[in-house]
């Protein structure tokens, strides 16, 4: 056990508590690279133009894309229908592996 002293406070580090902190650490590790099965087809909302084929987890709302997860991209540029030119995503790392964050309303999936 390892003890740290100041005059303010005092801290005890055990091997339980480095356990728990290495634990969580690796809790908050990347995403499943094989993923789930079930691709769902995602559309622009504006157009109805399909822009992924993604692997999606889960039965809830569309908020992020990993990007190791898209199967079929059918956009030009990143982020951007490439019918009507209308910006859907953002760029961005989530937990280290880059993403599309999802703006709400902008697409639909099915």
């Amino acid at each position: 056990m390892l003890s740290y002293f100041s005059h303010w406070f005092s801290l005890e580090i055990t091997s339980a508590t480095l356990a728990k902190v290495f634990y969580l650490e690796i809790s908050m590790a990347k995403p499943n690279k094989k993923g789930p099965t079930k691709t769902v087809d995602i559309y622009c909302q504006s157009c109805k133009t399909q822009l992924f084929k993604y692997r999606k987890g889960g039965k809830g709302a569309l908020v992020k894309c990993f990007k190791e997860r898209i199967s079929n991209d059918f956009t030009t540029t990143p982020c951007e229908c490439p019918n009507c030119q209308q910006h859907f995503a953002r760029e961005t790392l989530i937990r280290g592996v880059g993403a599309f964050k999802i703006i709400g309303g902008k697409v639909f999936f099915k």
